[in-house]
């Protein structure tokens, strides 16, 4: 056992990823169903109101940064929506250190998967640990669906490229956001944040206008 502690932890990051997924796979998925349906029935029981157009999952971010009105306020403002009745639900409570495989970390993995697997994840953002972890799992939508063809031109270098766990394919499935993006200045991030769209989502439309919008890019 010591040696193993050991070996672990001269583990890359990728290393490591592919070692938690290889031995606790099976355990991993059991268990984020069972979650996941518990999430799905206190979600439904529990819906919030008003009416949520877009749910957003925010990774290792840092809320307690904010303060007043927000991106999501202005995202809603700015659109024509009444907050009255249409709103951002936005869940940023989840923090995972991809070098430290931690009981808490493990747990804010399978709640993520567990979310993404019934559809509450419309938007992803996180770090790249959190995209590494998705992308090798086929869970995001590929950029050049998401985005038009010159955007995914003119931000080729920001582009995130992962390699599916299953068939070793690459494949571009997030964009770094650029710097200054509003994410960073309300103080949810510093730079390098990412963000791209779980293929499970419900609000995909609402997803790409978000993700415009993050960039610069929404002129609606």
């Amino acid at each position: 056992m010591e040696t193993e502690k050991k070996t672990f932890k001269t583990m890359t990051v990728g290393e490591k990823l592919e070692h938690i997924w290889e031995y606790y796979k099976l355990a991993l998925l059991i268990i984020s169903l069972v979650v996941g349906l518990v999430i799905y029935i206190i979600y439904k029981l529990v819906a919030p109101e008003p009416d949520s157009i877009l749910n957003v999952t925010m990774v290792n971010s840092y809320p307690l940064n904010v303060e007043g009105e927000d991106t999501f306020d202005r995202y809603l403002k700015e659109h024509g929506y009444n907050p009255k009745d249409e709103t951002i639900a936005v869940n940023s409570t989840l923090y995972m250190d991809a070098n430290n495989a931690s009981q808490s970390s493990a747990v804010a993995f399978q709640a993520l998967l567990a979310m993404s697997i019934v559809g509450e994840i419309d938007l992803l953002i996180g770090d790249e640990a959190v995209f590494q972890l998705f992308g090798s799992g086929n869970g995001l939508l590929e950029m050049d669906t998401v985005l038009p063809e010159e955007l995914v031109e003119k931000y080729q270098d920001d582009l995130y490229t992962a390699r599916a766990q299953d068939t070793g394919e690459e494949f571009v499935c997030g964009i770094r956001l650029p710097k200054g993006n509003p994410l960073e200045k309300d103080g949810y991030y510093g730079e390098g944040v990412m963000a791209g769209i779980p293929y499970t989502g419900v609000n995909q439309d609402e997803a790409k206008e978000m993700l415009l919008y993050l960039l610069g890019e929404n002129d609606k």
